[in-house]
């Protein structure tokens, strides 16, 4: 079984809830206007039974004012679909609260399928639905029970109403750079120079 095998075996049916296949592992499905459910396959071979894929689907939605914000202070192209604002493993939004996997192979029981799928529509798509306002995204990224890219909390809390709070953490992130001169460090202290100028604007 290979990922590509794989993902030919769930497309029908999560094109069925109304997803879109994306590239690679990625299905989304319009929630409201600028808001995408999200839906990442990510996958590990080497496991029992052997020659099967391991599957742990991660679930999130993805708020296009919260990413064309970023995008635009970035100075980058906006993406339609990547990254998620918020994700987390679907195990985590199921009754066991714990990190949940399916094994698929060639010649397995389609019911590990019919599984997976039914999981995904069960209880990924509520956690998507119910984390359509900005409101509930942000309240998820500031608890800790979703995680977001780095970007993503101060804009949330910028959209929010609570500048301040975004400056603060903001400024936090760029002193514990301390002296790296890495891409990474340089893109967050060109986001925090971007970020200032609109906050201040908006304050």
């Amino acid at each position: 079984m290979t990922t590509r095998s794989m993902l030919a075996l769930v497309r029908e049916p999560l094109l069925r809830l109304g997803f879109r296949k994306r590239s690679g592992p990625i299905f989304t499905t319009e929630l409201a206007p600028d808001v995408l459910g999200w839906l990442g396959l990510n996958t590990a071979t080497g496991h029992e039974p052997a020659g099967s894929v391991e599957v742990n689907p991660v679930v999130g939605v993805r708020h296009q004012v919260v990413e064309r914000t970023i995008a635009r202070l970035l100075g980058e192209a906006f993406h339609p679909y990547l990254p998620p604002t918020i994700r987390t493993s679907i195990g985590y939004v199921m009754p066991e609260s714990t990190y949940t996997a399916w094994y698929i192979a060639d010649g397995g029981p389609p019911s590990e399928v019919d599984d997976l799928v039914r999981a995904v529509e069960r209880h990924g798509l509520t956690y998507m639905q119910e984390h359509t306002t900005l409101s509930a995204v942000g309240e998820a990224a500031e608890r800790g029970d979703a995680t977001a890219p780095e970007f993503q909390v101060p804009v949330l809390r910028l959209l929010l109403g609570r500048a301040t709070a975004a400056r603060n953490g903001l400024a936090a992130d760029v002193e514990g750079l301390g002296d790296r001169r890495d891409p990474g460090a340089e893109r967050l202290r060109a986001f925090a120079r971007a970020f200032a100028a609109e906050a201040g604007e908006l304050a």
